[in-house]
């Protein structure tokens, strides 16, 4: 006779069987990578190295496509809304994930419940820098001219809400000064706009701010990053050395839709790790573009979301963010 008590057991062998399936034919198509950062930016330009890589590896082509529109949040909703089959990825900074409950009344997502992490993929070194022009060499002549003229100096961030802006924030209410907050669309174009003398003042990647240091059209005033000088840009001391801290990590990372299959998010993390781990390459192409690999399980980069959600919070309070 046949029993129900072995019922739940079959399902759930059988669940367990066709995900195996699923996971053998993995990938059978083209996978989607929707990157949240400017084109020709550092950031996008990694993935586009990353995705050659895991294209080698996986057998199949990984498609790298620009979604920075609305600072990312489109690209984070088309994530949402996309199956759970691994064949669609974001890639993408903060600004996503941590700012967007803050900066939204209704958010379209939850980024703790919503997303599978695959890795933190890298933490970049970030520069704040000056126009060549500017009254201040360093970061104690930058705050001694701006607290003797308060709300005079403006900076460029890479929009409202994203990395740099929050970053100046914390600085701002750290040491007390007050700057105008300009956002730009990226990065790279609020360090364009001081190197044309149209701003006094940006945050930028290091090794884009490096070029245009290197032509003599922006000075660096420290380079922000939780360990050593930028390489590119030896002579110039961090933050930390210059006697000031900002406990800020401007990091890139990856992630699936939610209820992916656990073997498909292994399989990401296992490459993107074994990628991550391969020196000869992260030094070829990490090291020049400011990147410091990272990597992990996707349970030690949840973890880690969950204390930088914490200070998005606070900093969506100093930064007084707010867009509807």
């Amino acid at each position: 006779m046949f029993s129900h008590r072995y019922v739940p057991t079959a399902v759930a062998l059988l669940s367990l069987v066709a995900q195996g399936a699923f996971a053998q034919a993995y990938p059978s198509k083209p996978i989607r990578v929707l990157s949240t950062f400017t084109a020709g930016s550092v950031a996008d330009g990694a993935m586009r190295l990353v995705g050659q890589k895991m294209q080698e590896s996986m057998g199949t082509p990984v498609i790298v496509e620009v979604a920075s529109g609305g600072g990312g949040v489109l690209a984070g909703q088309t994530l949402v809304r996309s199956a759970p089959d691994g064949y669609t990825i974001l890639h993408c900074a903060p600004t996503t994930i941590v700012a967007t409950p803050f900066l939204l009344k209704n958010p379209p997502y939850d980024p703790l419940k919503d997303f599978t992490y695959i890795t933190h993929m890298a933490d970049a070194t970030t520069s704040m820098l000056a126009t060549i022009n500017a009254p201040f060499n360093n970061i104690k002549e930058f705050i001694a001219y701006t607290k003797a003229n308060p709300g005079k100096i403006a900076y460029g961030s890479n929009g409202v809400g994203a990395s740099y802006h929050l970053e100046m924030s914390l600085f701002a209410q750290k040491y007390g000064v007050d700057v105008i907050h300009v956002p730009y669309k990226g990065g790279q174009e609020g360090l364009n706009a001081a190197a044309a003398g149209q701003i006094p003042v940006a945050f930028a990647p290091a090794a884009s701010a490096y070029q245009q240091a290197k032509a003599g059209k922006v000075k660096i005033l420290a380079v922000v990053t939780n360990g050593e000088r930028y390489p590119g840009l030896p002579q110039v001391p961090t933050l930390k050395e210059q006697g000031y801290d900002l406990d800020f990590r401007n990091w890139v990372a990856m992630f699936l839709p939610t209820k992916t299959p656990q073997a498909i998010v292994t399989r990401w993390n296992g490459e993107v790790n074994r990628l991550l781990k391969d020196r000869a390459w992260t030094d070829k192409f990490f090291v020049p573009m400011a990147l410091t690999p990272t990597g992990g399980t996707p349970e030690e980069f949840a973890a880690f979301m969950k204390r930088d959600m914490a200070q998005g919070a606070e900093l969506a309070k100093i930064a007084n963010l707010r867009l509807d």
